[in-house]
This record gives structure tokens, C-alpha cells and sequence, in this order.
């Protein structure tokens, strides 16, 4: 497990990325800057997926979990009901619940500076 912090101006996000074989490949390139939306239910920014194993692929989430599949890096913050339909997702890190009020003050567009703790 390795702590980062999501940036965005003077928004900071603290977060956890997990043991995943993604979630290690994407600490590589660490720090990471990317660009994305809100788009309801997740900030979406275009990121490069890396190494990962398939066995560790999941379906659904939970509010607060990060995503890197597809081409994407998602901050989950919505949707954890509905979302056992969405599959083959690559989970590699969470926010805790007491953070993640700090992810709606983030605007509509984001440039996210993703960096070591």
C-alpha cells in the first residue's frame, strides 16, 4: 500500500493505492498529471493503462475507489449501487469516506497532479 496525493489547485486529496499489479506499474510514473471531467458519477482523465493482471479485474466499486482501465484514470465518487454493471475495471487505489467531500469541491474540468505521499 502507497499513500499519494491527488492535486488539483489548492484542492488536495489524500489516497491509497493498493497492491495491485496495476496499481504498482502506475506508481512507476508517479508523479502523473492528467486531464479530465466530472462526469456525474467519476472524474474521468485519459491515462495509459500499463501493466496489470486480468485475474485482478473486478466488476463494480466502491464510492471512493480509482480506477485505470480503458485508457482512463476515474476517481469513483457515485454510483456504487448501480455499478456491478460495469465491468473490467482495474481498481488500484481508494479515498476514504472521510475525504471524499474534498473530490466534489473539485470543478467540472480537472488537470490532477497525482504524486507520492
Amino acid at each position: 500500500m502507497t499513500d499519494i496525493l491527488i492535486k488539483c489547485g489548492d484542492i488536495i486529496i489524500p489516497a491509497t493505492l493498493n497492491d495491485t499489479v496495476a496499481a504498482k506499474d502506475f506508481e512507476t510514473r508517479l508523479p502523473l498529471t492528467v486531464k479530465g471531467y466530472d462526469s456525474g458519477i467519476d472524474y474521468c482523465c485519459t491515462a495509459s493503462e500499463g501493466k496489470c493482471d486480468d485475474s485482478q479485474r473486478q466488476a463494480g466499486w466502491k464510492n471512493g475507489d480509482l480506477n485505470l482501465a480503458g485508457g482512463w484514470f476515474a476517481i469513483l465518487y457515485a454510483g456504487e449501487e448501480q455499478s456491478a454493471s460495469y465491468t473490467d475495471l482495474m481498481i488500484i487505489g481508494h479515498i476514504a469516506e472521510k475525504d471524499l467531500p474534498l473530490v466534489h469541491k473539485l470543478p467540472e474540468r480537472v488537470t490532477l497532479c497525482i504524486e507520492k505521499k
